[in-house]
């Protein structure tokens, strides 16, 4: 990210990172076909690609040596577990799903992330799992 001071106020422009080469060959090995890829820097030893795949979106994370950890993608709301919505209804009475993702890690975890809007507009993240049980 640049920062900018201009007198009294600072503005900040998000810069698309440049992964590891190893990160990178591991993303393009696994996602061929994925377009508008863009990097950020997850943390110190992890890159996330964002991208678009057969007109969804989606991001996958990446270890520094191009070991895969996650990917997350957007999925419509008819092709989420019935369980999963029953569950994210009945915590969530009152919220509209705004998108709803599934979640794939490396250690073999998956579940679904649900962002959803509340009275007064503010986004909100639910985790569930496969059978709707909040997480």
């Amino acid at each position: 990210m640049m920062l900018i001071y201009m007198g009294l106020i600072t503005v900040a422009f998000a810069q698309n990172t440049k992964p590891t080469e190893a990160a990178e060959k591991a993303f393009r090995q696994q996602f061929p076909n994925a377009k508008e890829v863009k990097w950020d820097k997850e943390n110190k030893h992890e890159y996330e690609a964002s991208f678009v795949l057969d007109s969804k979106k989606g991001s996958a994370n990446f270890s520094a040596s191009g070991e895969w950890l996650e990917t997350e993608m957007a999925i419509p709301q008819s092709a989420a577990p019935q369980a999963v919505l029953d569950g994210f209804k009945k915590a969530h009475t009152d919220a509209t799903i705004a998108a709803i993702y599934k979640i794939e890690t490396k250690n073999g975890q998956h579940y679904f992330e649900i962002e959803y809007k509340v009275k007064g507009g503010k986004t909100k993240e639910a985790k569930l799992a496969s059978d709707g049980k909040l997480m």
